[in-house]
Protein backbone atom coordinates (compact mmCIF):
# COMPACT_ATOMS: atom_id res chain seq x y z
CA UNK A 1 0.00 0.00 0.00
CA UNK A 2 1.20 3.50 -0.86
CA UNK A 3 0.07 6.41 1.30
CA UNK A 4 0.27 10.14 0.66
CA UNK A 5 0.47 12.47 3.65
CA UNK A 6 0.09 16.25 3.67
CA UNK A 7 0.89 18.32 6.77
CA UNK A 8 0.06 22.04 6.78
CA UNK A 9 0.99 24.33 9.67
CA UNK A 10 0.03 28.01 9.60
CA UNK A 11 0.91 30.71 12.14
CA UNK A 12 -0.71 34.16 12.02
CA UNK A 13 0.46 37.16 14.07
CA UNK A 14 -1.41 40.35 15.06
CA UNK A 15 1.58 42.40 13.88
CA UNK A 16 4.76 41.38 12.10
CA UNK A 17 7.11 38.75 13.51
CA UNK A 18 10.72 38.52 12.40
CA UNK A 19 13.98 36.61 12.90
CA UNK A 20 12.07 33.31 12.93
CA UNK A 21 14.19 30.15 13.27
CA UNK A 22 12.47 26.78 12.89
CA UNK A 23 13.11 23.03 13.05
CA UNK A 24 10.87 20.43 11.41
CA UNK A 25 10.70 16.68 12.00
CA UNK A 26 8.21 15.82 9.30
CA UNK A 27 10.03 13.52 6.88
CA UNK A 28 8.97 9.87 7.12
CA UNK A 29 11.64 7.32 7.94
CA UNK A 30 12.69 4.47 5.68
CA UNK A 31 13.21 1.00 7.13
CA UNK A 32 11.80 -2.52 7.35
CA UNK A 33 8.18 -1.36 7.66
CA UNK A 34 8.08 1.54 5.18
CA UNK A 35 9.98 3.36 2.44
CA UNK A 36 9.75 7.10 1.86
CA UNK A 37 9.38 7.49 -1.92
CA UNK A 38 9.27 11.28 -2.02
CA UNK A 39 9.21 14.24 0.34
CA UNK A 40 8.86 17.97 -0.32
CA UNK A 41 8.66 21.04 1.89
CA UNK A 42 7.17 24.40 1.04
CA UNK A 43 7.61 27.45 3.25
CA UNK A 44 6.00 30.86 2.85
CA UNK A 45 7.54 33.44 2.97
CA UNK A 46 9.99 31.55 0.72
CA UNK A 47 13.39 30.82 2.25
CA UNK A 48 16.20 28.27 1.83
CA UNK A 49 15.64 24.99 3.72
CA UNK A 50 18.49 22.90 5.12
CA UNK A 51 18.59 19.46 6.72
CA UNK A 52 20.67 17.14 8.86
CA UNK A 53 20.29 13.68 10.38
CA UNK A 54 19.98 13.08 14.10
CA UNK A 55 19.56 9.74 15.87
CA UNK A 56 15.78 9.84 15.41
CA UNK A 57 15.46 10.83 11.76
CA UNK A 58 15.77 13.81 9.46
CA UNK A 59 15.59 17.38 10.78
CA UNK A 60 14.89 20.26 8.40
CA UNK A 61 15.58 23.85 9.48
CA UNK A 62 15.11 27.32 8.05
CA UNK A 63 15.00 30.98 9.01
CA UNK A 64 12.72 33.83 8.00
CA UNK A 65 14.46 37.05 8.96
CA UNK A 66 12.21 39.65 7.33
CA UNK A 67 8.97 40.84 9.01
CA UNK A 68 5.95 38.65 8.24
CA UNK A 69 2.34 38.45 9.42
CA UNK A 70 1.95 34.72 8.64
CA UNK A 71 4.14 31.64 8.28
CA UNK A 72 3.01 28.58 6.28
CA UNK A 73 4.78 25.21 6.32
CA UNK A 74 3.49 22.47 4.02
CA UNK A 75 5.02 18.98 3.84
CA UNK A 76 4.08 16.37 1.24
CA UNK A 77 5.21 12.75 1.57
CA UNK A 78 4.61 9.57 -0.42
CA UNK A 79 5.37 6.41 1.52
CA UNK A 80 5.32 2.76 0.53
CA UNK A 81 3.99 0.78 3.46
CA UNK A 82 5.28 -2.78 3.88
CA UNK A 83 2.93 -5.41 5.27
CA UNK A 84 4.83 -7.15 8.06
CA UNK A 85 3.82 -9.63 10.74
CA UNK A 86 4.62 -7.73 13.98
CA UNK A 87 4.34 -10.79 16.24
CA UNK A 88 6.45 -13.08 14.08
CA UNK A 89 9.30 -14.39 16.19
CA UNK A 90 7.94 -12.81 19.39
CA UNK A 91 7.96 -15.10 22.43
CA UNK A 92 4.50 -15.12 24.00
CA UNK A 93 4.93 -18.21 26.16
CA UNK A 94 8.02 -18.50 28.34
CA UNK A 95 9.53 -15.91 30.72
CA UNK A 96 12.43 -14.05 29.11
CA UNK A 97 13.07 -11.10 31.43
CA UNK A 98 16.73 -11.93 32.17
CA UNK A 99 17.79 -9.93 29.11
CA UNK A 100 16.94 -6.67 30.92
CA UNK A 101 19.19 -7.47 33.87
CA UNK A 102 22.28 -7.66 31.68
CA UNK A 103 24.83 -4.88 32.04
CA UNK A 104 25.18 -4.69 28.26
CA UNK A 105 21.47 -3.94 27.88
CA UNK A 106 21.69 -1.08 30.37
CA UNK A 107 24.77 0.34 28.68
CA UNK A 108 23.43 0.12 25.13
CA UNK A 109 19.94 1.48 25.82
CA UNK A 110 20.44 3.76 28.83
CA UNK A 111 18.67 6.69 27.14
CA UNK A 112 15.45 4.64 26.89
CA UNK A 113 15.49 3.37 30.47
CA UNK A 114 15.43 6.41 32.75
CA UNK A 115 13.64 9.69 33.22
CA UNK A 116 13.43 12.08 30.29
CA UNK A 117 12.00 15.62 30.16
CA UNK A 118 8.42 14.51 29.40
CA UNK A 119 8.53 11.05 31.01
CA UNK A 120 9.00 10.91 34.76
CA UNK A 121 9.15 7.40 36.17
CA UNK A 122 6.31 8.11 38.55
CA UNK A 123 5.59 5.59 41.28
CA UNK A 124 1.99 5.40 40.06
CA UNK A 125 3.15 4.23 36.63
CA UNK A 126 5.31 1.52 38.22
CA UNK A 127 2.38 0.34 40.35
CA UNK A 128 0.15 0.19 37.28
CA UNK A 129 2.74 -1.88 35.40
CA UNK A 130 3.17 -4.21 38.36
CA UNK A 131 -0.59 -4.73 38.55
CA UNK A 132 -0.68 -5.73 34.88
CA UNK A 133 2.40 -7.96 34.99
CA UNK A 134 1.75 -11.60 35.87
CA UNK A 135 4.20 -14.07 37.36
CA UNK A 136 5.75 -16.37 34.77
CA UNK A 137 4.59 -14.53 31.63
CA UNK A 138 6.80 -13.44 28.76
CA UNK A 139 7.75 -9.84 27.99
CA UNK A 140 5.70 -9.92 24.79
CA UNK A 141 2.58 -11.03 26.64
CA UNK A 142 3.07 -8.34 29.27
CA UNK A 143 3.38 -5.64 26.58
CA UNK A 144 0.20 -6.75 24.81
CA UNK A 145 -1.68 -6.79 28.12
CA UNK A 146 -0.36 -3.34 29.07
CA UNK A 147 -1.30 -1.96 25.66
CA UNK A 148 -4.85 -3.21 26.14
CA UNK A 149 -5.04 -1.99 29.74
CA UNK A 150 -4.00 1.58 28.92
CA UNK A 151 -6.47 1.73 26.05
CA UNK A 152 -9.23 1.08 28.59
CA UNK A 153 -7.68 2.99 31.50
CA UNK A 154 -7.46 6.37 29.71
CA UNK A 155 -10.42 8.12 28.11
CA UNK A 156 -9.51 9.72 24.80
CA UNK A 157 -10.24 13.44 25.33
CA UNK A 158 -8.52 16.10 23.21
CA UNK A 159 -9.42 18.84 25.71
CA UNK A 160 -8.20 17.14 28.89
CA UNK A 161 -4.44 17.69 28.55
CA UNK A 162 -1.73 19.72 26.82
CA UNK A 163 1.86 19.06 25.76
CA UNK A 164 3.12 19.87 29.28
CA UNK A 165 0.78 17.47 31.13
CA UNK A 166 2.79 15.23 33.46
CA UNK A 167 2.57 11.47 33.99
CA UNK A 168 1.13 12.06 37.46
CA UNK A 169 -1.62 14.27 36.01
CA UNK A 170 -2.54 11.70 33.38
CA UNK A 171 -2.80 9.04 36.07
CA UNK A 172 -5.11 11.30 38.06
CA UNK A 173 -7.22 12.50 35.13
CA UNK A 174 -7.34 9.14 33.35
CA UNK A 175 -7.87 11.15 30.16
CA UNK A 176 -5.73 12.48 27.35
CA UNK A 177 -4.59 12.09 23.77
CA UNK A 178 -2.09 9.87 21.96
CA UNK A 179 0.88 11.72 23.47
CA UNK A 180 -0.39 10.93 26.96
CA UNK A 181 -1.04 7.25 26.18
CA UNK A 182 2.49 6.98 24.77
CA UNK A 183 4.18 8.79 27.66
CA UNK A 184 2.38 6.70 30.27
CA UNK A 185 3.21 3.45 28.49
CA UNK A 186 6.85 4.50 28.24
CA UNK A 187 6.93 5.22 31.98
CA UNK A 188 5.30 1.86 32.76
CA UNK A 189 7.71 -0.10 30.56
CA UNK A 190 10.85 1.70 31.72
CA UNK A 191 9.81 1.06 35.32
CA UNK A 192 10.01 -2.67 34.49
CA UNK A 193 13.44 -2.30 32.89
CA UNK A 194 12.22 -2.42 29.27
CA UNK A 195 13.92 0.14 26.98
CA UNK A 196 11.08 2.06 25.34
CA UNK A 197 11.03 4.96 22.89
CA UNK A 198 8.47 7.44 21.56
CA UNK A 199 7.42 7.40 17.90
CA UNK A 200 5.73 10.27 16.09
CA UNK A 201 3.99 9.87 12.78
CA UNK A 202 0.68 9.64 11.01
CA UNK A 203 -2.13 7.12 11.17
CA UNK A 204 -4.20 6.16 8.16
CA UNK A 205 -7.51 5.17 9.68
CA UNK A 206 -11.24 5.33 9.55
CA UNK A 207 -14.26 5.40 11.86
CA UNK A 208 -13.39 4.46 15.42
CA UNK A 209 -9.66 5.04 14.98
CA UNK A 210 -8.24 7.65 17.35
CA UNK A 211 -5.60 10.08 16.12
CA UNK A 212 -6.15 9.77 12.38
CA UNK A 213 -6.85 13.50 11.88
CA UNK A 214 -3.45 14.78 13.04
CA UNK A 215 0.02 13.66 13.96
CA UNK A 216 -0.07 10.47 16.00
CA UNK A 217 2.15 8.90 18.66
CA UNK A 218 2.91 5.36 19.74
CA UNK A 219 5.80 3.46 21.35
CA UNK A 220 8.46 0.92 20.48
CA UNK A 221 9.68 -1.52 23.13
CA UNK A 222 12.92 -3.49 22.93
CA UNK A 223 12.29 -7.23 23.12
CA UNK A 224 14.79 -9.79 24.46
CA UNK A 225 15.43 -10.93 20.86
CA UNK A 226 16.81 -7.46 20.04
CA UNK A 227 13.84 -6.39 17.93
CA UNK A 228 11.59 -3.40 18.62
CA UNK A 229 7.88 -4.12 19.04
CA UNK A 230 5.67 -1.16 18.07
CA UNK A 231 2.46 -0.73 20.06
CA UNK A 232 -0.31 1.88 19.81
CA UNK A 233 -2.05 2.05 23.21
CA UNK A 234 -4.36 4.84 22.01
CA UNK A 235 -6.06 2.28 19.77
CA UNK A 236 -5.03 -1.02 21.40
CA UNK A 237 -3.17 -1.94 18.21
CA UNK A 238 0.17 -3.26 17.15
CA UNK A 239 1.57 -0.64 14.80
CA UNK A 240 0.99 -1.86 11.26
CA UNK A 241 1.04 -0.71 7.64
CA UNK A 242 -1.34 2.13 8.53
CA UNK A 243 1.23 3.75 10.86
CA UNK A 244 3.70 6.09 9.12
CA UNK A 245 6.83 6.59 11.25
CA UNK A 246 8.36 10.10 11.13
CA UNK A 247 10.75 10.37 14.07
CA UNK A 248 11.80 8.51 17.21
CA UNK A 249 13.11 9.80 20.55
CA UNK A 250 12.95 9.47 24.29
CA UNK A 251 9.68 11.42 24.44
CA UNK A 252 7.66 14.10 22.64
CA UNK A 253 10.31 16.73 23.22
CA UNK A 254 12.72 14.99 20.84
CA UNK A 255 10.22 14.38 18.02
CA UNK A 256 8.08 17.53 17.94
CA UNK A 257 6.99 17.94 14.29
CA UNK A 258 7.51 21.72 14.33
CA UNK A 259 9.27 24.03 16.76
CA UNK A 260 10.80 27.46 16.55
CA UNK A 261 11.58 30.84 18.03
CA UNK A 262 11.02 34.36 16.72
CA UNK A 263 10.91 38.01 17.69
CA UNK A 264 7.41 39.44 17.82
CA UNK A 265 3.91 38.96 19.25
CA UNK A 266 2.34 35.70 20.30
CA UNK A 267 0.62 34.02 17.37
CA UNK A 268 -3.11 34.71 17.49
CA UNK A 269 -3.86 31.77 15.21
CA UNK A 270 -2.24 28.35 14.89
CA UNK A 271 -3.73 25.93 12.39
CA UNK A 272 -2.49 22.40 11.81
CA UNK A 273 -4.08 20.21 9.17
CA UNK A 274 -3.11 16.64 8.33
CA UNK A 275 -4.40 14.46 5.52
CA UNK A 276 -3.43 10.84 4.84
CA UNK A 277 -4.90 9.06 1.82
CA UNK A 278 -4.15 5.93 -0.14
CA UNK A 279 -2.53 6.80 -3.45
CA UNK A 280 -4.21 5.81 -6.68
CA UNK A 281 -1.92 3.58 -8.79
CA UNK A 282 -1.70 6.19 -11.54
CA UNK A 283 -0.39 8.89 -9.14
CA UNK A 284 2.70 6.98 -8.02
Amino acid sequence: MILQATHHTRYEYPYPAQHSQNELRLMPLSGPTQRCLSFTLEVSPPTPIFSYEDFGGTVHHFGVLEPHRALDIVAHATVEMIDVKPLEGVNLITPDWDFYAQVETHQNYAEYLGDSPYVHLARGAARLAEDVRNEGESVGTFLLNLNRYLYRFIDYDSKATNIHTTIEEVLELRAGVCQDYAHLMIACCRSQGIPTRYVSGYLYGGPGIRGEMGTHAWVECLLPNGEWLALDPTNNLLANDHHIRMHIGRDYGEVSPTRGVYVGPMANLLHVGVSVVEAAPTTV
